[in-house]
């Protein structure tokens, strides 16, 4: 990464700070299970400030501080799930609804604006947290104008995950969820073809 903040760097910490934004809800979920998941991560994992990243950032050293904020948010995320359903395995449903709402309310920031299969899966690369741009992720196999398929090249979760004693199956269901809600704003259909591999396609009544 560049020496000098640019959209890439905007673009990954505003992606950083979608997480966050979970993770705050996922927080307030947690207080129905008299939970303090904040308190814990503030404590173990540092408290996020969402301020203008030009305000915050170490210019002597953005990839790295980037970097860290990435980490925390993901073992923010993976501690507070996984304590969650330790806590009540039956709140794995709320979880679920929490990430497919949350991949609508992308979908309908985009009505009008991503109008091609392209577009939409764009705001799946735009939204979710894959980890720094170098690790290269994820990558399209196919693409036409009524579907889109890619792959996950790498994990780059389960090791917070294992670090905090959870199952990396659940982030991945719950990623199913956003991508559901999501697809549903745009009458696609999304399906996990394989356990690395996935589809967004236009659907009978698209």
């Amino acid at each position: 990464m560049s020496a000098f903040l640019g959209p890439i760097h905007y673009w990954l910490y505003n992606k950083i700070q979608l997480q966050q934004d979970i993770v705050d809800e996922i927080y307030t979920l947690g207080e129905q299970y008299s939970l303090s998941l904040k308190n814990t991560c503030d404590t173990t994992y540092g408290v996020f400030e969402n301020k203008p990243l030009e305000e915050m950032i170490d210019h002597g050293n953005i990839h790295g501080w980037l970097q860290e904020r990435v980490s925390q948010v993901e073992y923010k995320y993976a501690y507070c799930v996984t304590n969650l359903l330790k806590k009540d395995p039956t709140s794995f449903d709320a979880l679920r609804s929490i990430l497919y709402m949350k991949g609508k309310e992308v979908g309908m920031t985009l009505q009008g604006t991503a109008n091609t299969i392209a577009e939409i899966y764009k705001a799946v690369s735009d939204n979710l947290l894959d980890g720094m741009p170098c690790d290269r992720a994820n990558s399209i196999l196919a693409q036409d104008e009524d579907s889109i398929q890619w792959k996950r090249n790498v994990c780059v979760h389960e090791s917070y995950w294992k670090a905090v004693g959870g199952n990396i199956d659940n982030y991945y269901v719950l990623r199913d969820g956003w991508l559901e809600g999501l697809a549903e704003t745009f009458g696609l259909d999304y399906q996990r073809i394989d356990p690395v591999t996935y589809s967004l396609r236009k659907g009978e009544a698209a």
